[in-house]
This record gives C-alpha cells, structure tokens and sequence, in this order.
C-alpha cells in the first residue's frame, strides 16, 4: 500500500494487511470476503498533527534544481575521495552477510509445522503422522523424502509469492524428487520401506498444492496408482507396527477418494487388507475401522450405479433401482449406529487440547471421521439422483413414475441433510479469530485440518442439489483453505 503522506481511510485489518480497502459501511466488503470481522474505521478528525511524506515532486521546481545540483557536487567529492583511499591506503576487509545454509534447510521443519497442533502443553505433530518427523530426521539431502519436502516448501511459497520463478523452482524440484522416487521403486530393497511409501502419499499433497480446482491435479491420479502398489508389496506385515499402520491410513484414504471420486471399484487386495486390520491388535489400537469398512461399501455402491448409467439401459437401471436405495439407507444406518453424537464444544481448554480450534483430539478425530463418511453417503446419494434422473425418462406406467419422483426428491433432501451435517463443523474445524491488535487474523491450524476438509467441501460445493447457501458456505471453507493453508485445489492455482 504506497504511502500517500496522509493517514489512511482504511479500516484496521486492511491497514495491518496493507491491502486497498473499499471503505464499506458499517464494514468493507473485502473483510467480509475473506471471513474477517471488520473492525471499523478510526476518526480522522481526532488524529492531531498530520505528517506528510516529503519526496523530490514535492518541492517547488527551483528548490530541486539547486538540490539536484549540491546532490551532484556532493556526488563527485564522495567519488574522488574513494578513489584517493583506494589509491593510497592498503585495502580493508569488508564485512559482507554471508548465508551459513540454503533455504532447502528449511523445508523439512516447514513441513512439520504445517501439521503440528498448538497445546497448553506445547505442540505437537498431528496424530496421524506423528511418524513423520523421525523419518525426516533421518533423512539426508539426497534422500527422496527430502526432495519432495523441497519441492512442496518450494510450491508453497510460490503460492503465497504468485512468483512466476519461484513457481518454475519448485517444478524442477518437483521433477528431481520424481526422478530420485523412480530410483527407489526400482530398488528391492526401497520398494516397502516406510520412507517410499511416506514420499509418494507427499506427492499426492503436492499436486494438491499446485492443482487447480474443478481439475483433477496433474498426477495426483499417477501417484494414487503407486500408493496401491506400494501397498500390495508391503503386504501384511505393515499392519505390525504403529509406523505401517499410520501410512496406511493415509495411503489408504487417498485410495478411496480417488476410487470413489471416478467410480472405480476398491482395489481387489481392499478385501484382504480390511481383513487384516480387523486381526491386528495395533491397527485396532490406532484406526477407525468402520471409516475404511463403510467408505470401501460406499465405493461399490456408486461404482455399481456408474456401471448402470453408462451402459444406458433403463430396463436394467429398473430392475436395480430399489437395490440401490435399500443399499443406501443401510449404509447411512450403519454409518449412523457407529457415529453416536460427538462431545459438546468446550468452553475450557485442557492441557493436550487444540488451542487453535479449542477442541479436543477426541472430539476433532470424531468430527473428521463423520464428516468423511459423511462425504461417501454424500458422492452415493449424489449418484443415486442422476440415476433416478434416467430412470424417469423410461416410457413407464403413472404409478411407477409418481414412486420413482418421490425416491428422487427425498433422495435430493438427503443431500442437503448431509450438506448441514458437515457444514455446520466448518465454524469449530475452521475458527475466524477476531481481527484485532492482541489476536491474529483467522487461520486454519494445520495441513490436517485441512486435507480431510478438501473433498466434502468439494462435494457440496459442486453439487447442484443442495441450496445456494450452502454451496456458498462450502465455497468460502474452500476459499480459506486455498489462500490460508496454501492448498490451491480449493480455488485454483
């Protein structure tokens, strides 16, 4: 914002953003863009002694000759006396800064502190990766992992820079952490360790940061591919360890959105896998095993309505419809029976409690798990519309007709059900702080927070099924995690 030499008309959160303000009242519209709470304006009137900024066009043109031409003189004495003390004194040593580290020395903690959580007690990585800072710890600079942090620090910071050359950095790094994976995955020994695993599930969170919204991101669907074989050759054994079980958490769920999100069946191996979680006492220790139970259902049921809508046959989508939606209310009282009501708010916080949304982990890992089985209720009522959209379309009896219309509207307010459930998270998953000078403007804590809010948000957001309210609130949660948390596929690049 260029100093104009009188005080600013601005309201106090564009001043301290330094950002041009629209002078709304009784609060500017950019404020309320962006989910800030427009502090007001100050009284001009009531500032004092106003100071002006003096520069060269500010003085009559006479008065800047005469200083133009003692600047010159001074100039040229200042030149020749340099000159006479280079000539005739031994030179000195000049004290320049000199950089003890490369930015890329930074990445790595950069990546941490995007998920790490805030306490009375201190902070802390977010539960489900807090493996990663001692595989980072041992990573070296030539290590695959440190390339990609490399490149996502990289792709962030061109985010917030809208540099065209930061942006052209981070895609050779990008490249360079694609050719050192390659090398990996074509060593035995690499293929099944954690770290590999650990780097292309980073990759998937960098074409994200980088992806463009209403696109799937560039390669995000490639290193999706590699999660399930990665997965395949790490077998059961990954099941074993706390480490093995939290990658495949992650892995995992991005495998699912991606299958569900196209309308693919789960992996056959999903089978086995689910199998496996349910005997190992670790992976019953750490993960929520209906979320990875009920999502797979939910895949086969919205892959099962593609299948029918792409072959086009309005017999066959006849025949199934009523599967279909005895298939759907069962899945949404299954998911129903083990979401029981998630903990009140508090009005106090804990010691090990999340200071920047000032919920409890319990309550946190509860809500994010609704609202992701939510999100797969969300994608299969979304598919059982359009086929009851097709369906209508057949040369069918009144009766049959008139049913099939009622299925269709109450499956629609099954949408918009489903839309308040998660949408009415959004103001403790994702709080605005007031704009003030003792408080910091509104955030979201961490990376975490922020990925498992991405795809039902997106969901609602591109729904034509739901009120214009809602997609509007889906629209702002998308807003804020794309320009707060850096993640462009809210927005887009």
């Amino acid at each position: 914002m260029v100093n104009t030499g009188f005080p600013s008309k601005a309201c106090h959160t564009c001043r301290r953003r330094r950002v041009k303000c629209d002078l709304g009242r009784p609060g500017c519209l950019r404020c309320k863009k962006f989910g800030y709470e427009c502090p007001g304006y100050r009284d001009l009137s009531r500032l004092g002694v106003n100071f002006r900024i003096l520069t060269p066009e500010s003085y009559p043109r006479q008065k800047r000759q005469d200083c133009d031409r003692q600047v010159t003189q001074n100039s040229e004495q200042d030149h020749d006396r340099y000159f006479q003390h280079v000539v005739t004194r031994e030179p000195r040593l000049v004290n320049l800064y000199t950089p003890t580290e490369q930015w890329e020395a930074h990445a790595k903690p950069f990546l941490l502190s995007q998920f790490t959580i805030v306490t009375l007690q201190g902070t802390r990585v977010y539960d489900s990766l807090d493996f990663l800072p001692q595989l980072l710890e041992r990573a070296g600079t030539e290590s695959t992992l440190y390339k990609v942090c490399d490149a996502i620090a990289s792709a962030y910071f061109a985010n917030r820079s809208y540099s065209d050359s930061v942006g052209f950095g981070h895609r050779k790094l990008y490249v360079r952490a694609l050719q050192s994976l390659s090398n990996d995955v074509s060593n035995v020994e690499k293929q099944s360790q954690d770290t590999t695993l650990a780097a292309v599930w980073l990759l998937c969170l960098y074409e994200l940061i980088v992806g463009a919204r209403g696109q799937e991101p560039r390669g995000w669907r490639t290193h999706g591919e590699a999660l399930i074989g990665l997965l395949r050759l790490r077998g059961q054994n990954q099941f074993q360890t706390r480490t093995g079980c939290q990658l495949f958490q992650l892995a995992y769920q991005t495998v699912q959105i991606q299958a569900i999100r196209t309308g693919r069946m789960p992996p056959p191996e999903a089978v086995t896998w689910l199998q496996s979680m349910q005997t190992s006492a670790m992976a019953k220790k750490l993960l929520f095993l209906p979320a990875f139970l009920y999502s797979d259902l939910a895949s086969r049921i919205y892959s099962t309505i593609c299948d029918l809508i792409d072959q086009g046959s309005q017999e066959k989508m006849l025949e199934s419809i009523n599967d279909i939606i005895i298939a759907c209310k069962t899945l949404e009282s299954s998911i129903d029976a083990v979401l029981t009501e998630c903990p009140a708010s508090q009005s106090r916080l804990g010691p090990s409690d999340d200071l920047a949304t000032g919920q409890s982990h319990e309550w946190l890992m509860k809500q994010h798990a609704a609202n992701y089985l939510g999100a797969c209720l969300f994608q299969v009522y979304q598919g059982t519309v359009k086929l009851l959209s097709e369906t209508l379309k057949a040369n069918i009896s009144p009766k049959i007709h008139a049913a099939l219309l009622c299925l269709h509207e109450s499956s629609i307010e099954r949408l918009k059900h489903l839309s308040d459930r998660i949408l009415v998270s959004l103001p403790l998953l994702m709080p605005v702080k007031m704009a003030s000078v003792d408080k910091q403007g509104p955030n979201i804590p961490t990376w975490g927070h922020a990925l498992k809010l991405l795809w039902p948000l997106g969901l609602i957001s591109s729904s034509a099924n739901v009120h214009d309210s809602q997609r509007a609130a889906a629209n702002l949660g998308l807003l804020r995690i794309g320009y707060e948390a850096g993640i462009m596929q809210a927005v887009g690049g």
